[in-house]
């Protein structure tokens, strides 16, 4: 099965000390991205369900206020793994953080994966303000 790479940016109003936290904790991950978030620390395992989907992986980078990296588990038939890219910036001048995601993963259509995210940040826009 091939991946797809797709990458957007989101702006927030806030800083990056208050920003940050909703990428890591996954109290605070399920208010906003997942349906449950679930963290098995002993075993460096992090598992996101929607609904029916699952998927277990781990967090391979973890640098504060700067950059998380998701990578999930592969399936038999993968050839790599997917994951999910967060990096943050922020701006002096405008006074805002920046946040840009990339989604490798086997969906592939760019207009319902922007929709999807776009609704992912706007949930954390209502939650966080900015």
């Amino acid at each position: 099965m091939s991946r797809f790479k797709f990458e957007a940016e989101y702006e927030f109003r806030v800083p990056l000390q208050k920003l940050y936290p909703y990428f890591i904790m996954p109290n605070l991950l399920k208010d906003w991205f997942a349906d449950t978030v679930k963290e098995d620390v002993e075993h460096k395992k992090i598992t996101f369900a929607w609904g029916n989907d699952v998927k277990t992986g781990n967090v391979s980078v973890k640098r504060q206020n700067q950059h998380v990296k998701y990578v999930f588990d592969k399936e038999l038939n993968e050839e790599k793994s997917a994951y999910l890219d967060f990096r943050f910036d922020f701006s002096e001048l405008a006074q805002s953080s920046f946040v840009t995601v990339t989604d490798y993963s086997d969906m592939d259509d760019i207009d319902e994966l922007k929709e999807l995210w776009d609704e992912f940040f706007s949930r954390l826009h209502e939650i966080i303000g900015g």
